[in-house]
């Protein structure tokens, strides 16, 4: 009878451990965001995003399903996943449900992840807050916590010194008062810090001054200009911007407007005096100064930024785990191949074990069985352990604090 419930622990042992693998585990939910809006037929729409821990979003609908079930095709922007999750973390223990945009015209709707300036809205367009963020269990009980968004926005470029790499600047204020901004809609810091990294061989460092902090946060939810003037100095190979709401409250502005973009336009591709433009002008007071926006390449403009806030994460070291050229794919693919062969070996190799024991009629080997058995838990439960251990190496020597990385 003995020998028989070792059979029973192991075969259960074996069930726990392998039941789960060939579904998505939900314990990695982090928080659903949702948004109500109502549409031009008078409809009220609802839209529910739930963010994984390992960059998973899922979204309501797929791109072209006639989600409102009015004939109209529904669409998620261009990399709206990456951008929304993005945009939802603000720091390793820290997300919220960030801004959504939705254009609707007579091609379809289009959901997209930031706002955009209404000037260039084709159509009827909405800017949509989420209501509060919704944890997920397992969320609440990593210590992951969620801070509630009132509104963003964004309304002039920055063009960067002499060439043409343009980007838009975003800013965000949350319930309790904290101001944000952006230089992609992704990865935000506080107004009070600097975003740098590197164009070409270039390094930047972007501030923003008291003067267009207070114009953007002037009422109770954030209000972006028209135009913003981006002052320069130069250092070496290091360019320090500083955007204002003019040259007068600048601290330093040694080259200024002397490359014709020192105000930026609405346009994502181009600035005001942009002396590439077409149309030839460098009125800096006026919208006519720009008409043809050039073509920027944010993805690789991102890649160049970095340091935007003061923790790397996990990304930023190993990949998405969504992108299969990462390492960080790679080693979840190997992970989850462990997890499932571990358990499975400790089945088989403790099964022989015991059946060689009780063929034998051998105390002894039964003995040394059952404390193999016991070494073989051990491992076993170790595999599940190890991205934990991993997080927590990279704790202590200061690498990440990231609490939702994606590896699991």
């Amino acid at each position: 009878m003995k020998r028989l419930k070792y059979f029973l622990f192991i075969f259960v042992f074996g069930m726990l451990f392998l039941v789960p693998y060939n579904t998505k585990a939900l314990e990695n939910k982090v928080v659903s965001c949702d948004y109500q809006f109502v549409n031009s037929n008078g409809k009220n729409i609802e839209l529910e995003y739930e963010v994984y821990s390992d960059g998973t979003i899922k979204k309501p609908f797929a791109n072209g399903s006639l989600y409102a079930k009015d004939g109209i095709a529904w669409y998620h922007g261009e990399n709206f996943s990456s951008m929304f999750y993005g945009a939802a973390k603000i720091n390793s223990s820290t997300v919220t449900c960030p801004s959504i945009y939705v254009q609707e015209n007579e091609y379809g709707v289009t959901v997209y992840p930031y706002p955009i300036d209404s000037d260039f809205c084709s159509g009827r367009c909405y800017n949509i807050t989420a209501a509060t963020p919704k944890l997920s269990t397992w969320a609440k009980k990593s210590g992951v916590k969620s801070k509630k968004v009132i509104s963003t926005c964004t309304g002039s470029s920055m063009g960067f010194y002499n060439r043409k790499s343009y980007v838009l600047p975003y800013f965000r204020l949350y319930s309790d008062g904290t101001k944000e901004w952006s230089l992609d809609g992704q990865n935000y810091v506080s107004v009070a810090k600097a975003i740098t990294g590197t164009v070409d061989d270039d390094k930047f460092s972007v501030t923003i001054n008291d003067s267009l902090i207070e114009s953007v946060f002037s009422s109770s939810k954030a209000t972006c200009p028209q135009q913003i003037y981006r002052c320069v100095t130069k250092t070496k190979k290091t360019y320090s911007y500083e955007l204002s709401v003019n040259a007068n409250y600048c601290s330093n502005d040694e080259l200024g407007n002397s490359d014709g973009q020192g105000f930026g336009s609405g346009y994502l591709g181009g600035a005001f005096g942009d002396p590439n433009d077409d149309s030839g002008s460098s009125d800096e007071s006026s919208s006519e100064g720009y008409s043809q926006p050039g073509t920027v390449d944010l993805d690789d403009l991102r890649d160049d930024i970095n340091s935007y806030n003061e923790d790397a994460d996990c990304n930023s070291l190993l990949g998405s785990t969504e992108n299969e050229d990462s390492v960080a794919w790679l080693l979840q693919q190997l992970l989850n191949y462990i997890k499932i062969l571990g358990p499975i070996l400790v089945v088989i190799l403790s099964s022989l074990d015991f059946a060689k024991a009780i063929i034998a009629s051998d105390d002894e080997n039964m003995k040394k069985s059952e404390r193999k058995l016991v070494i073989r838990l051990i491992l076993a439960v170790a595999l599940f352990l190890i991205p934990v251990l991993v997080s927590v190496l990279l704790n202590t020597f200061g690498i990440t604090t990231d609490q939702i990385c994606g590896l699991k």
